[in-house]
């Protein structure tokens, strides 16, 4: 799936075909011991995290 990660600094990161599972996620995002998260491969702080989405891969044709 495909997952768009916006951060406070204004910085999008695109993520194609990454795979998480969302349970473990959230457990991590919580534990205050971690301050960073591998979304997808990239290895982010997980403070500056706004929000984790996920976005349709189909490209619109003029």
């Amino acid at each position: 799936m495909n997952y768009q990660v916006q951060l406070n600094n204004g910085q999008v990161i695109n993520l194609k075909n990454a795979e998480f599972d969302a349970g473990v996620f959230t457990t991590t995002l919580n534990d205050q011991k971690i301050n960073f998260v591998n979304i997808g491969g990239a290895i982010i702080n997980k403070h500056i995290i706004i929000s984790v989405l996920p976005v349709d891969d189909t490209k619109t044709q003029a």
